[in-house]
């Protein structure tokens, strides 16, 4: 998968969540309505914000990477262990929404669930990155 298709995805995922923030909106009567518009509002900024977080994490290290060879090698291994990590969580966090969802019967929690997948795509985001500097050597 290239950076583009991983926009592309970003995008697609993007608008699928806000119509399950806005399905959230309408249908949950759990809760009030100001605090059905602060999730909706959580829902999509949490789902931008943890890709952005991940997909950026390579330019804002870029330069001091770049001041020697031991913060090459060893901020790209770590560079590259927080892409697992990021792996890793999201995998956990759906795990996480959709077995509480199940056992507590409060399915009105599945509207969040592409906030793990912001989380995947960042982090491959980040993987890919990573793996362009270590075959340009």
């Amino acid at each position: 998968m290239t950076k583009s298709e991983i926009k592309k995805y970003h995008k697609l995922i993007g608008y699928l969540n806000l119509i399950l923030s806005i399905f959230y909106l309408i249908f949950s009567r759990e809760s009030e309505l100001t605090e059905r518009l602060f999730a909706l509002l959580a829902i999509n900024v949490g789902y931008h914000m943890l890709y952005y977080f991940f997909a950026g994490i390579y330019k804002g290290t870029k330069r001091m990477r770049s001041h020697n060879d031991f913060n090459k090698s060893i901020g790209g291994m770590m560079i590259g262990m927080f892409a697992i990590f990021g792996f890793l969580a999201s995998i956990f966090l759906t795990y996480i929404f959709v077995s509480e969802a199940i056992t507590y019967n409060e399915y009105y929690r599945l509207f969040a669930i592409c906030i793990p997948f912001g989380i995947l795509l960042g982090a491959y985001s980040l993987w890919i990155d990573v793996r362009d500097e270590k075959t340009s050597f």
